[in-house]
């Protein structure tokens, strides 16, 4: 009796005076590459002539700045270098700064800088990478000058609205370039894994996001061992998933233990958000905004994730360069499909 009247005093309490949240909303797009195509497309006529060409970017993100400003927190996956000039598309990716800027001030807030073509440009890519994140102000994770910086970087803790995030970053290789040393780009490797969820658990964040540049490109369905990596990250501490690479939007995996209550989220791969790519699927990418719940007595939530399309835009089709498109539902690409 005593049990039972506790019970029903803790139900009215609840009921009376429930749990107040904080929500913290993330979105996350997919890879911003840069083709020659696209570098063509954003050097703006005329300035080869005054000497100094510059590439205007502004077009990139101007149809999703109302999904940017609805998110308190908006990442991406950073595809290219920045060496500096000359600057190049396939297969060894280097960007003008601009590009860099244009999705800073567009309201993307934190780059995936580690991914397989993090090392097209050796040494001097890393160094001109780094620093320009950092001479910025823009936040990075994923690569690091040496293994002390990365020691005291790794992972990136953002702080926000009385939310602490730790971030980390991996890619599954550098297309078989070496990683010059001392710089450290973060690889798919367990052993590193397992040390890094434990120090970013030791750091006490509210929720840990693990994003993967993993998987088989073009595939519209996970691989086995994305699944197996999956099973890890989860085990050792990691609350989210959300990857990158195959340049085509893979399925997602929504995992509630209970039937009811989510306990992670694993999106395989977002596909490209902005590319040159011609293959099938490759134009077509997917948005997906989070909600983090945390309520004032500690507890955590996720909620069920919106999950919105986009659509890589030609040059001409509505601007004069290239542009992203959201377009909802997958199935409204076709009258955009030229």
């Amino acid at each position: 009796m005593v049990q039972y009247m506790a019970l029903l005093s803790q139900f009215l309490f609840m009921s009376l005076f429930p749990v107040q949240e904080d929500t913290l909303k993330l979105l996350f797009i997919g890879d911003i590459m840069q083709h020659q195509a696209q570098l063509d497309a954003a050097l703006v006529k005329g300035s080869v002539k005054k000497g100094t060409p510059l590439y205007d970017y502004s077009s990139y993100f101007s149809k999703l700045k109302e999904h940017f400003n609805r998110a308190d927190l908006t990442i991406a996956n950073m595809e290219t270098t920045f060496a500096g000039p000359p600057y190049s598309g396939y297969p060894n990716f280097n960007s003008p700064h601009s590009l860099l800027t244009a999705s800073a001030e567009s309201g993307i807030d934190i780059f995936l800088a580690a991914n397989n073509h993090t090392c097209d440009k050796g040494r001097r890519g890393l160094t001109g990478t780094i620093g320009l994140y950092d001479s910025l102000g823009i936040k990075y994770t994923g690569i690091y000058r040496n293994p002390e910086e990365e020691i005291n970087r790794n992972p990136l803790i953002v702080n926000i609205r009385e939310f602490k995030v730790a971030f980390l970053n991996y890619t599954y290789g550098t297309n078989g370039i070496p990683i010059p040393p001392p710089f450290v780009v973060k690889l798919l490797d367990t052993l590193a894994i397992k040390t890094d969820l434990a120090r970013a658990k030791a750091l006490n964040p509210d929720f840990i996001i693990v994003c993967p540049h993993w998987g088989e490109e073009y595939k519209l369905v996970h691989s086995a061992q994305q699944e197996r990596m999956e099973r890890y990250f989860y085990e050792n501490g990691a609350d989210l998933i959300i990857g990158s690479h195959p340049h085509v939007h893979q399925d997602y995996n929504i995992i509630k233990p209970d039937g009811t209550t989510i306990e992670h989220i694993t999106i395989y791969s977002l596909g490209n958000a902005i590319s040159n790519m011609t293959a099938p699927n490759t134009r077509v990418g997917m948005m997906a905004e989070i909600v983090l719940c945390k309520g004032e007595d500690g507890s955590r939530r996720i909620l069920e994730p919106n999950i919105e399309y986009i659509w890589t835009l030609r040059p001409k089709m509505f601007d004069r360069n290239y542009s992203i498109l959201p377009i909802n539902k997958k199935e409204n690409y076709l009258q955009f499909k030229r």
